[in-house]
């Protein structure tokens, strides 16, 4: 058994040295051939390439091949050079390379040597693409009814097949769909808003718009005004711009705020359901402090800004400085707020009073819906909100906050909307 076992393994080894002899020949044989491909590479002459800019390529490519050069051509416009002349060499002249390799060659080929393509059917941008892989230069484009789809080209000139003349370009006519007739635009003056937009798109307009413009009491959501006017002759796609009346029961009218501060003027405007739009500030020694102009005024639909003059120092709605002798009940200083300055306690704080009383704002919303107070301290230890708590309506407010330093700034908010800001 041991004997059996011994020759097994004799042979097994045998037949690995005979493995590894052929791995070895193989490898050598590679080796061989890589050397001689290397040896045949580097035996290749090298060449300096000559100067072919301006040659004729005839001329080029016979001088390349008779060094054993590939000439690569493509197709170059260079205005002033010959037609078919070598305008420029990849790799430049004076290279050293070898032979046997190829050497690119740009030859002028101007717009009159090219052969038009057909481009009757193309699309526009493929057109255009067309034209400038060829270097031909594209004229006028006009544009046409068709039954053919818009942006197809459907004419060209000169036709494909032809040569174009020196100096001259192509021509295009693009399909731009199937003629419209153009309509008369109706008078909708007094029509039912509704009613005229339906009116036009029977007629083919699309783009219609309507716009409220003033209030009417007896004819309200009638067609006032309408652009382009009624008889004017225009394609069906033209944009038409109608102005109708708002009932009174879809407007709110314009608080009058003339003559009051900013922060009053803004927080009667979001009480209206408007919104405060652009503030801009004049300095006028000769009229009062305070609001001085109001736009618009009247009737508007909710929501709509209502931009402000203000003739005084820009502040945001800042109050000026006060204090108040008693501090320890409502106050109609500041339209509803206490701002006072306060005792000074242990830890160096001071506790201000303060004190917001609807009843003295003049905003009816405040007496009869809950609303929102929001009371902010910048102080010393930084920016804090110190209440912020939903109100029952007509409900006063009456607290005392703690600030640190000389300089703090109080700040209230009535449903997010800046209202009072003050230094107690």
């Amino acid at each position: 058994m041991s004997r059996a076992i011994v020759k097994g393994s004799s042979t097994g080894g045998r037949g690995s040295v005979v493995r590894l002899v052929l791995a070895a020949a193989v490898f050598l044989l590679v080796v061989v051939a890589v050397v001689l491909d290397a040896g045949r590479y580097f035996a290749v002459e090298e060449q300096v390439l000559p100067d072919l800019v301006g040659m004729p390529f005839d001329q080029a490519a016979r001088l390349l091949r008779s060094q054993g050069f590939d000439p690569v051509t493509f197709v170059e416009h260079v205005e002033g050079a010959p037609a078919d002349a070598v305008t420029s060499q990849s790799p430049e002249p004076g290279t050293v390379v070898k032979r046997l390799r190829s050497i690119h060659l740009g030859v002028n080929t101007p717009p009159a040597a090219a052969v038009l393509p057909d481009m009757l059917g193309m699309l526009e941008p493929a057109a255009k693409a067309r034209a400038a892989e060829l270097n031909l230069p594209l004229g006028l484009i006009q544009y046409q009814p068709s039954d053919r789809p818009a942006g197809t080209v459907i004419a060209q000139e000169p036709p494909g097949g032809l040569r174009l003349a020196e100096g001259a370009s192509i021509a295009l006519v693009v399909s731009s769909g199937p003629e419209r007739q153009s309509v008369t635009l109706p008078d909708l003056v007094g029509t039912d808003v509704d009613e005229a937009v339906q009116q036009l798109a029977r007629l083919g307009f699309g783009r219609v718009e309507a716009l409220p413009s003033g209030v009417s009491f007896s004819q309200p959501r009638v067609v006032v005004a309408m652009h382009p006017a009624a008889g004017e002759v225009v394609p069906p796609g033209t944009p038409v711009l109608l102005s109708y009346s708002l009932s009174t029961a879809n407007v709110v009218q314009v608080p009058d705020v003339i003559g009051q501060p900013q922060w009053q003027a803004q927080l009667a405007i979001g009480a209206a359901q408007l919104r405060v739009g652009q503030i801009t500030f004049v300095q006028d020694p000769e009229r009062p402090e305070g609001v001085v102009d109001v736009r618009p005024t009247g009737y508007t639909a909710p929501g709509t800004p209502v931009f402000l003059t203000v003739n005084g120092t820009p502040s945001g709605g800042l109050v000026p400085d006060f204090t108040l002798p008693d501090a320890t009940g409502p106050t109609d200083i500041g339209g509803g707020t206490d701002p006072s300055g306060g005792e000074t306690v242990g830890d160096g704080s001071r506790l201000v009073p303060f004190t917001f009383d609807p009843t003295n704002m003049g905003v009816k919303r405040l007496l009869e819906q809950p609303y929102s107070l929001k009371l902010i301290v910048n102080d010393d230890r930084g920016e804090r909100v110190v209440f912020d708590r939903r109100v029952g309506a007509g409900q006063s407010v009456v607290t005392s906050v703690a600030i640190y330093g000389q300089e703090a700034m109080l700040q209230t908010y009535v449903d997010d909307v800046f209202f009072q800001a003050w230094r107690p």
